[in-house]
């Protein structure tokens, strides 16, 4: 009766869920014994996401330059269409904006786990143009950690009143596109282009000690090689 030749479709597509699902919970139980409550990030998915951060606060900036100049060009076909392109990189922005704090959050979450896996990833580069000994970079994930971890928190903070100050230019010009509704708002995107400049500097800070991870540099060497 119950022999798998007399189960129906329906039936045996809810037995493969049923296991799908158990499956499922024993991966998730397993992450969580290794990782804790937050998934380690691998260091080149790391650096990849600030390449992404950075060019999304760029793509803001960009929108931001133009919609003035859209709005004192007085065409309104043109000003719409970048108002457009302008909330939709603020939508974006605060998507990267959530992606940070989950970072900076994750960052002091079973470090030393994390710290592991990066220097896991430093035995694997194959880079000719990186000179730094396979044991120098190691040293450098370690000793340049809290570094990274201290730029992340910095960005994750820089990015509030960035995100702010272009939620509230979205929502003033959603209720009056104009050229004067623009001019009035001049000081806030003053402010709001500020903050964005401020925020590509943390995350820039961040880069600069993940790349001293790769060279194998010590913590000092972020201050050197800043100026």
């Amino acid at each position: 009766m119950f022999g798998g030749r007399h189960l129906s479709q329906a039936a045996r597509t809810g037995i493969a869920l049923g296991i799908a699902l158990l499956l499922a919970v024993g991966c998730s139980s397993a992450d969580k014994k290794t990782y804790g409550t937050k998934r380690v990030e691998g260091f080149e998915k790391t650096k990849t996401a600030l390449v992404e951060a950075q060019r999304t606060v760029n793509t803001t900036l960009g929108a931001l330059g133009y919609l003035r100049f859209a709005g004192a060009s007085g065409n309104a076909a043109a000003l719409s269409d970048a108002f457009k392109s302008y909330r939709a990189a603020v939508e974006q922005l605060e998507k990267e904006g959530k992606n940070a704090k989950r970072r900076a959050e994750a960052m002091h979450e079973d470090v030393n786990t994390q710290i592991m896996a990066w220097q896991k990833e430093m035995e694997q580069i194959k880079d000719p143009a990186i000179k730094a000994t396979m044991e120098s970079r190691r040293n450098a994930v370690r000793s340049n950690f809290s570094l990274v971890q201290m730029y992340a928190d910095d960005a994750r903070k820089a990015y509030q009143p960035f995100l702010q100050g272009n939620k509230d230019i979205v929502k003033a010009l959603s209720i009056d596109l104009s050229a004067a509704s623009l001019n009035g708002l001049a000081p806030a995107m003053d402010r709001t282009q500020a903050s964005g400049d401020a925020l590509k500097q943390r995350l820039a800070a961040m880069q600069l000690a993940m790349s001293n991870m790769e060279h194998g540099m010590p913590p000092i060497g972020s201050l050197s090689s800043a100026k």
